[in-house]
């Protein structure tokens, strides 16, 4: 498994946590966030290795790669910016 699989598997784990914190639902959506990036990672490594398969995902390949890796860089920076500024606002939400 390459590095971002893991890092992949570990970003749509993190709504799981997440719930199991008690998050309140209304935060619990931008854990989600973080969570579809790590799809969007998991995306761009299927393709990766069904492109080495069937020569016609080979062509796009480049492409898909690029944009899902580009919406899981944003999934990520977004979520992690936007529960920052969250948790600032709250501080007494945090303990």
């Amino acid at each position: 498994m390459s590095e971002i699989t893991i890092f992949g598997l570990a970003l749509l784990a993190v709504p799981v946590f997440a719930r199991f914190a008690r998050v309140p639902g209304e935060t619990r959506r931008i854990y989600h966030l973080i969570g579809l990036a790590g799809l969007m990672f998991l995306l761009a490594e299927t393709t990766k290795i069904v492109a080495a398969q069937i020569g016609l995902v080979g062509v796009v390949e480049p492409i898909i790669a690029y944009v899902s890796a580009i919406m899981a860089f944003a999934g990520v920076a977004v979520g992690t910016v936007w529960l920052t500024l969250y948790y600032l606002m709250h501080l007494k939400e945090v303990h």
